[in-house]
């Protein structure tokens, strides 16, 4: 389950660097608002993303479930 866990972590932070060059490379044709709407969606992932692997860090550090 460890490893699963670490993999689902890494598919989600692949999808957000392909995110990230997606709105970089096409942000030059979107509307400002929209371009502001993919910045604040990236942030919100971001931020799940540290949040949820920090909650998922405690958890096994509190229950010593490593491996």
């Amino acid at each position: 389950m460890y490893r699963f866990q670490q993999f689902l972590i890494l598919v989600a932070h692949l999808v957000l660097l392909w995110w990230i060059m997606f709105v970089l490379q096409n942000s030059g044709q979107f509307t400002v608002e929209k371009t502001i709407a993919h910045f604040f969606g990236l942030s919100l992932m971001g931020a799940g993303l540290i949040y949820g692997t920090a909650q998922w860090a405690k958890y096994h550090h509190f229950n010593n479930s490593d491996h």
